[in-house]
């Protein structure tokens, strides 16, 4: 591809985690491009045969806060993360930042759970982003979220 039809995903360099973690079934590594969430993750994914993309990520000792359940934050954290790249792919993969994000939290999560996400591009319109998503253990919703994402370079 010429550099001139060169998208912003093509010239990030992935950046590898610093702990290895097997990928749950069906599930296979994400290339990760954001410091800080390569030093989070790693970061999982799989397509679903209707084309659709569920995100994933195991806990361990990193992500808990003192009472031994996964931090809130560490959720908002992989939230941006995953609705982020739902965005940046929604947009043709066109670089966005994160204008909103909002969490609904329900239920405590264990270390050792895998969490799963599921986005969905509720709208777009040229500048901004609409994307919400669900987080599930074995199932269970654990989290909901919803946000806004600022597509650069567009008014």
């Amino acid at each position: 591809m010429s550099e001139g039809n060169t998208t912003a995903a093509e010239t990030r360099k992935p950046i590898a985690s610093p702990v290895e973690v097997t990928p749950p079934a069906g599930f296979v590594a994400q290339a990760l491009h954001d410091p800080f969430e390569a030093l989070m993750g790693p970061l999982f994914e799989r397509v679903e045969p209707d084309g659709s993309r569920v995100s994933a990520f195991v806990a361990d000792e990193r992500h808990l806060h003192a009472d031994g359940y996964v931090h809130e934050g560490m959720m908002m954290t992989f939230a941006d993360a995953f609705l982020g790249g739902a965005a940046w792919r929604g947009s043709g993969d066109k670089p966005c930042v994160t204008m909103s994000l909002q969490a609904s939290f329900l239920a405590d999560v264990a270390r050792g759970a895998t969490i799963e996400c599921r986005t969905k591009v509720e709208k777009k319109t040229r500048s901004v982003m609409f994307v919400s998503a669900s987080f599930t253990v074995a199932g269970e919703q654990v989290m909901t979220a919803t946000s806004l994402w600022k597509v650069l370079g567009e008014r």
